[in-house]
Order: structure tokens, then C-alpha cells, then sequence
């Protein structure tokens, strides 16, 4: 594990994976009705298949999704972790639909999460969003533009004058 306490953690609850995936089987519902003009497509057996499972689709694909921050780290699922403020690399890719962010600290240790999943709890992404701004403006970490423009590293909001 990282060194130092922890400060910032954020693991998603059961009764919220399920409240995702029963809104994702709301939404398919709505569509339904929408594309059928009506509710005559529920008699059909086998759209229910396609509506039910997201439930306990989400419940259980999203079994490991732990972060945790203290002052100058970052850790994931309690085995791989960084030191934010001594960053050698910060580089955003596209994975998917979502942004990703690669970090490498000094000593070799990387790590590569979506960042939603690091905004998930706005108190652990300011610990991590300091450290990358530290790492790049004192420490010189390698940047590519997609981190500059998307982290907003060369004017970040909060030096920005009111």
C-alpha cells in the first residue's frame, strides 16, 4: 500500500451499482416505448431479457473499483499506487468513450484510470489534481497536449483571477 494515512477514498456501494444498472433498464424501457409508439412490445418475452439483467450486470462488473488518495499518493484497488507529487509522466488518452490518465512517478510505478473515476469524489481528485500540478510545474513531469488542454495544466482554475 501507499505510504502515508489515507485521506480520500471512494469504493461504490451495492445500492448504487443497482440504481445504475435499474435506471440503464428504465432507459431501455423508455426506449421501447418510444420506438414502439406504445407498450405493445412488453407481451413480447424474449425484449425482457435485454431489460432485466442490467441490475445485476452492473452489480457485478463493477466488483473492484476502490481509489484512495492521501496527501501525496494515489491507489487503486489496494495493490498499485503513485506518488502524485513526484510524477515523471502525466499523459490523458482516450480510452473509449472516457479519458484516461497515465501516470508514472519517479520510482516506475504507473497507473492508468479513467478519470471520471477519479471525480468521483471531488475531495480525492484535489489531492490528485495538486500533485499533478506539482509534478508538472516543479517537477517538470512530461506532459502530452491532450493532458495540458483536457487538465487545463498551463492555466489551471484555481490560479485563474476571480
Amino acid at each position: 500500500m501507499a505510504e502515508g494515512p489515507m485521506l480520500e477514498w471512494f469504493y461504490p456501494t451495492r445500492a448504487g451499482r443497482m440504481m445504475a444498472g435499474a435506471s440503464m433498464s428504465a432507459i431501455l424501457a423508455v426506449f421501447g416505448v418510444i420506438l414502439d409508439g406504445g407498450f405493445s412490445w412488453m407481451g413480447v418475452w424474449w425484449l425482457w431479457i435485454l431489460i432485466l439483467p442490467w441490475p445485476f450486470i452492473f452489480l457485478a462488473s463493477a466488483g473492484s473499483e476502490k481509489v484512495y488518495a492521501g496527501v501525496d499518493w494515489l491507489a487503486l484497488d489496494d495493490d498499485a499506487y503513485v506518488k502524485t507529487y513526484d510524477l515523471a509522466t502525466v499523459k490523458v488518452h482516450l480510452d473509449g468513450a472516457a479519458h484516461a490518465i497515465e501516470m508514472v512517478d519517479n520510482e516506475g510505478r504507473s497507473l492508468r484510470p479513467k478519470i471520471i473515476r477519479l471525480q468521483r469524489n471531488h475531495r480525492l481528485w484535489d489531492l490528485v489534481y495538486n500533485g499533478i500540478l506539482h509534478s508538472v510545474h516543479v517537477g517538470g513531469a512530461e506532459t502530452n497536449k491532450r493532458a495540458r488542454d483536457y487538465l487545463l495544466l498551463d492555466h489551471p482554475p484555481t490560479l485563474r483571477p476571480q
